[in-house]
């Protein structure tokens, strides 16, 4: 895969970054994405005008669209049907695909949060404070199986595969029994600054996608080096 597959085709105009930055906004602060009729209303344009900049979005890798029809089911961080990992700050909660976007969010909202998840994704609960912009379990490893250049492929399934563990042999075990692939092993503290990185403006600026040129650095700041970070 190419810099051009992972980063989507689409060329997005003004208003596109208008309506991915209204959208994430509105999702931080309903807990939902709002109907495609209210984000039109919101930003004053027809009905055809956000479908068509939600397509340019979703052709860019920059949303996912439900298949076969025009409604957001991705927004990163924020998942609209239910993931892995349930986030709850103050009185508002919201679904995300893993711990990394369930980070994602948190950073976003750049205020204390609890992430609720699984181990590996099955049957232990494990619960994740970040508090005062600082997370406070830094016991557990985060694992990435799915390498970079492969995100896009299937994103729903590359965000499945990213799951939080106690130890390195227990990743082993869990690729073993899943067949799949391992990947790349994060400490937790790392996955957090690289989550503040990449999502803590997002609700605050306007919106705009990287550049791949610009992932590749922040991939350097964090110390996230070697093929599996190779975008292409």
């Amino acid at each position: 895969m190419g810099k051009g597959r992972w980063m989507g085709g689409a060329t997005l105009t003004p208003f596109d970054l208008t309506v991915r930055g209204e959208l994430t906004r509105t999702i931080a602060e309903l807990g939902h994405a709002p109907a495609n009729e209210s984000l039109a209303q919101l930003l004053g344009v027809p009905l055809p005008t956000i479908e068509q900049a939600l397509r340019r979005l979703h052709d860019a890798h920059a949303l996912l669209l439900h298949p076969h029809c025009c409604v957001p089911w991705v927004v990163h961080p924020f998942a609209l049907s239910p993931g892995s990992c349930w986030v709850q700050s103050r009185d508002r909660g919201w679904w995300a695909n893993c711990l990394y976007c369930g980070m994602g969010i948190a950073a976003a909202l750049q205020r204390d949060t609890t992430i609720h998840t699984r181990i590996g994704g099955e049957h232990e609960p494990v619960v994740i404070h970040i508090h005062d912009g600082q997370l406070q379990e830094t016991a557990l490893i985060f694992h990435l199986s799915t390498p970079v250049s492969a995100w896009w492929d299937n994103v729903i399934h590359a965000c499945a595969s990213f799951q939080p563990f106690h130890s390195e042999a227990d990743v082993d075990a869990w690729c073993d029994r899943h067949a799949l692939p391992r990947g790349a092993i994060v400490p937790p503290s790392s996955m957090w600054a690289f989550a503040t990185d990449w999502y803590g403006d997002y609700l605050r600026k306007p919106w705009l996608k990287r550049s791949t040129d610009e992932a590749e650095a922040l991939f350097l700041k964090h110390g996230f080096t070697g093929k599996f970070w190779q975008i292409s």
